[in-house]
């Protein structure tokens, strides 16, 4: 990335090119001058880690000289001077020359609590979840929803807590959300397992519901008990297919109870899962028998 590369952004478009830009993306402004030596030494620097970070900043360049009332507007009594901008306001800066090794700790702060672009950190907590690593997951989670209180976000959130057995905590949580938040299919499915978790009360053991199954194979609340057991170990091919075999015994029974639960699971599971995909067909093909 070379010196020319960096955007020159004056009075005139200060406000698109900073403020709305940084809706979407970090911007950094580095603010200098041509007669500025420290400035010659700094934005090298700067356009540096730019391009090493360009998922998540973009670095434009401002001339104090040819833009005083900007420089004005913005205190600056001293270049090399360097802003910060997020979702339209100034979130951080310094003045003076930085080493390489010091802005790079300062863009990855800046990515760290404001980047528009989370995917990393949300593979990341996802990771933490599946690894079951569940305060971990949570810390990581509930400082992305502070910058960013996306649907995805709160999503994680919530499965974190879940993970933990604080279903109290989990529901006061959901209870916050707003009505467009709770809309969303990552938080509908996070819902879904709360509300599985907390209704999925079992009764007697595996070995004694198997054999009350086997002594009576049309008993369906044994088989919905073993469901909930079977969902509790995380065996959720099988649970599927008992609540498929209630489903084809009796559509109606308990109000559609077997119908609700499966969705619920679907939901649990999230629409990308294959054993979602599969039981969702299965369904379908019971429904129009």
């Amino acid at each position: 990335m070379t010196l020319e590369a960096l955007k020159d952004v004056n009075e005139k478009t200060f406000a698109s090119d900073v403020i709305e830009r940084s809706k979407e993306k970090i911007v950094i402004v580095d603010f200098w001058a041509s007669w500025c030596g420290p400035c010659k030494a700094l934005t090298p620097i700067l356009e540096s880690q730019a391009s090493k970070k360009s998922e998540h900043i973009e670095v434009v360049k401002v001339n104090i000289d040819e833009n005083q009332t900007l420089a004005s507007q913005l205190r600056i009594q001293s270049i090399p001077a360097v802003f910060a901008f997020s979702d339209g306001q100034p979130i951080d800066g310094f003045m003076g020359v930085k080493t390489e090794s010091e802005v790079e700790r300062f863009f990855e702060t800046l990515i760290k609590k404001f980047s528009k672009n989370s995917s990393s950190v949300y593979e990341e907590i996802n990771n933490f979840l599946l690894e079951e690593r569940f305060e971990e997951a949570k810390s990581a989670s509930l400082e992305l929803t502070k910058t960013n209180p996306s649907p995805e976000n709160y999503s994680l959130f919530i499965r974190s807590i879940i993970g933990l057995g604080d279903l109290k905590e989990a529901e006061k949580v959901i209870d916050s959300l707003t009505p467009e938040v709770l809309k969303d299919d990552a938080v509908k499915g996070a819902i879904s397992s709360y509300e599985l978790i907390k209704n999925n009360k079992i009764e007697g053991n595996k070995e004694d519901t198997l054999d009350i199954i086997r002594e009576n194979p049309s008993d369906l609340d044994s088989k919905i008990n073993y469901s909930k057991i079977l969902f509790n170990e995380n065996n959720f091919a099988e649970c599927i297919d008992v609540l498929l075999g209630i489903y084809r015994i009796d559509k109606e029974w308990r109000d559609g109870y077997a119908k609700k639960q499966l969705l619920s699971i679907f939901e649990h599971l999230g629409s990308d899962n294959e054993l979602s995909k599969k039981g969702r067909r299965a369904l379908t093909s019971l429904i129009f028998v």
